[in-house]
């Protein structure tokens, strides 16, 4: 910004980095790869049924987990802030539903749906209900790594585990390798960045310039 009076350029302070960017990350492919892999387990067999095998999607209230992958895996592609923060809404949408399902959970089983609710609130708690910033992005990957990976490696543990089962088991944790190796990019550089500035004295007759 240019001061007629002191004859002078003032540098305006840098704007706080408050949404996730599109900026290089080096998570990303795997981040990527593991939310595509773990949204794919929705259509293979989980565990076995009474008559066929179970598949993911014939329970909505178990669809979560895949659901976060492919939120997440469209967040690591993403090309532009815009599309970074659909992914953000996407998120706040999908705790929504965890939320309200774990309502409805509560009336047929309330030990679980205490569980489930007590999930939705810190997931909503993480990302905000307005506005963002990517390290809170990560820490939501983070934590939906990490239950994910508890979730399917307690059924991996059980004889009725399908194919379905394990590829869930290994993608999420993918998943939080992947989120983990975000945040920590995240905390390891600054939030702010800020161009290079380069200064030029100009002669005039009366004074100098500083451009």
């Amino acid at each position: 910004m240019f001061d007629a009076e002191s004859g002078s350029v003032a540098v305006d302070p840098p704007i706080r980095f408050v949404a996730p960017t599109s900026r290089t990350r080096r998570h990303r492919s795997l981040t990527g790869l593991s939310g595509i892999l773990l949204f794919a387990c929705v259509f293979l067999p989980a565990v076995k049924g009474c008559n066929h095998p179970v598949m993911p999607y014939e329970f909505p209230p178990f669809l979560p987990p895949y659901l976060y992958g492919l939120v997440f895996a469209a967040i690591a592609m993403a090309g532009s802030p815009r599309g970074v923060m659909c992914g953000v809404l996407a998120l706040r949408v999908l705790a929504t539903l965890v939320v309200t399902g774990s309502i409805v959970l509560f009336v047929v089983a309330p030990p679980v749906g205490a569980i489930e609710l007590m999930i939705g609130t810190m997931l909503f708690a993480i990302v905000g209900l307005s506005g963002t910033t990517e390290t809170r992005v990560a820490g939501t990957g983070v934590t939906i790594g990490l239950i994910s990976t508890l979730w399917f490696g307690f059924w991996a543990l059980t004889s009725d585990a399908l194919l379905g089962v394990y590829l869930s088991l290994a993608s999420s944790a993918g998943l939080l390798t992947g989120s983990l190796l975000w945040l920590r990019e995240l905390l390891s550089r600054p939030a702010i960045d800020v161009p290079r500035a380069v200064a030029a004295r100009r002669a005039r007759a009366d004074n100098d310039i500083l451009v």
